[in-house]
């Protein structure tokens, strides 16, 4: 399993292996890091089995790429836009310097959002690739870019330090199947059972983590090193996106592909049908 970097919001995967979840239903997972363009490409290779990278995996559909997503965690990003006390809004972003983990990464992306949501041009704004949300963090404390997009836990540990959060991407966007499962075609295929036990593995650890709040922080404190106001604000920024059935309704997936295809980030429109595929999701016990 490919995830892009080591933080809370990829809590599921982590707490899954270390709650044996996984090995409940034999599946041996290890959890790498990986560039989330990497991760379609190696899907596809078969150098790596599953990735969560639902958001990037629309583009690389799109352009012929023989994955599918076959499950959604969350359903909306869990992205901020953090600069020091001294910004008084996101406009004031404009002619300054932006640090983001990859340009045309889902940082960069709802950053942009973020931007021109809140009345700015992010033409008008320098995105700073620093090939990871740890060194965008970095950045930020150096006061080498005017801002940063970050994501729990590393948005509560600036917020407890005096920085400002200008923006948050949940509430943009509803039901943008952001975080979810993705394989290659040819695994769900050739090894239909061992997709199923993975989606019983999400399907078990979003109850572990809805019906065990207090140990489930406790893990985040330990586990991310985070104080326990930011534990428990992670909580329930996850709590607060996450899809407990593991789908969304179709016309839910379309609105948002559409919107996806008309803001350009998609070189042509999808169907639901072309890019989710539900229905081992549906047949599992």
């Amino acid at each position: 399993m490919a995830l892009s970097v080591r933080n809370v919001v990829f809590l599921p995967f982590y707490y899954a292996k270390d709650t044996k979840i996984f090995d409940r239903h034999r599946l041996n997972v290890e959890l790498i890091q990986m560039r989330s363009d990497l991760q379609l490409a190696g899907l596809a290779s078969g150098e790596i089995d599953f990735t969560p990278s639902v958001g990037p995996a629309g583009a690389a559909i799109a352009n012929g790429l023989p994955v599918k997503a076959l499950a959604v965690l969350y359903r909306a990003p869990l992205f901020s836009l953090v600069s020091p006390a001294g910004l008084a809004s996101v406009k004031d972003l404009e002619g300054k310097t932006v640090a983001v983990s990859r340009i045309g990464s889902e940082s960069h992306r709802y950053g942009s959002l973020m931007i021109e949501n809140g009345g700015g041009d992010p033409k008008k704004v320098t995105f700073i690739q620093t090939g990871s949300t740890t060194v965008s963090l970095t950045a930020l404390q150096q006061s080498s870019v005017n801002a940063a997009v970050l994501s729990p836990p590393f948005t509560g540990i600036m917020a407890e330090k005096g920085y400002k959060i200008l923006a948050r991407s949940r509430s943009l966007l509803q039901d943008a199947p952001w975080l979810g499962l993705v394989a290659s075609r040819q695994k769900i295929e050739r090894q239909t059972e061992q997709v199923k036990n993975m989606l019983r593995s999400m399907r078990d650890v979003i109850a572990a983590i809805k019906n065990e709040r207090s140990a489930v922080v406790s893990y985040i404190e330990k586990n991310f090193k985070v104080s326990a106001a930011n534990a428990n604000e992670s909580y329930d920024d996850i709590m607060g996106v996450m899809v407990e059935p593991l789908f969304l309704r179709d016309e839910q997936i379309q609105k948002y592909l559409d919107g996806s295809f008309a803001r350009g980030e998609m070189p042509k429109r999808l169907t639901t049908a072309e890019m989710f595929d539900f229905t081992l999701l549906r047949g599992i016990k």
